[in-house]
């Protein structure tokens, strides 16, 4: 990932809380390097160069270190997101084109591993299932909140179409990996898109 060097520390001078942390960094490394279904204690504490006793010591159970990455690398995304829709807060249209642009810049290990956690690939975690309905529902939120007035916000009709534009974001991103499309034609078509699932929606 990205400006991480967590590999790099010296582990033996880390308190509790900055190990956890390293094993988490490392962990979401791991992730988008290799996906999901690789993660569990054992590849962890080979990454990291620890034992699996110290994993244990962190994460109790491979679901709690599931979540615990799954939420690291959410929420380091998210943030970037969130603040190209707050920056761009007066225009729909121009919030749309900068979060996207945040998920079709994604280095192809992060983004194929946020991918997955979005689209529920959970690999039967039941913890990491519930994460990814929370996940969901916080991105409907900061968008419906942001752009919507409160006669509209609440409705299951306009929540799809917001859902579906989101996941707009991510096929063109697809694209654009497996080479189909350049990066200037995915903006455009997501211009189509918006057009055609938002015409005359009312903003806030």
């Amino acid at each position: 990932m990205s400006n991480r060097d967590s590999k790099s520390r010296k582990r033996s001078y880390l308190d509790k809380q900055e190990r956890r942390q390293f094993l988490i960094e490392n962990a979401a490394v791991l992730v988008e390097q290799k996906g999901w279904a690789v993660l569990n204690m054992s590849a962890l504490a080979t990454s990291a160069k620890v034992s699996r006793q110290l994993v244990y010591q962190h994460f109790p159970s491979l679901d709690a270190l599931l979540v615990e990455t799954a939420s690291f690398i959410f929420f380091e995304v998210m943030n970037e997101s969130r603040l190209a829709v707050e920056k761009n807060s007066g225009n729909l249209r121009d919030a749309i084109k900068c979060a996207a642009a945040v998920s079709l810049d994604l280095p192809k290990g992060r983004g194929n591993a946020l991918w997955q956690l979005i689209a529920g690939m959970n690999y039967g975690s039941r913890e990491l299932e519930q994460l990814r309905l929370q996940i969901r529902d916080f991105i409907l939120g900061l968008w419906m909140t942001t752009f919507f007035d409160r006669n509209t916000a609440n409705s299951d009709s306009l929540r799809s179409l917001v859902w579906m534009l989101i996941m707009s974001f991510w096929g063109l991103r697809q694209m654009i990996w497996d080479g189909l499309i350049g990066r200037e034609h995915a903006m455009r078509e997501l211009d189509r898109i918006v057009d055609a699932l938002l015409p005359g929606v009312p903003v806030a």
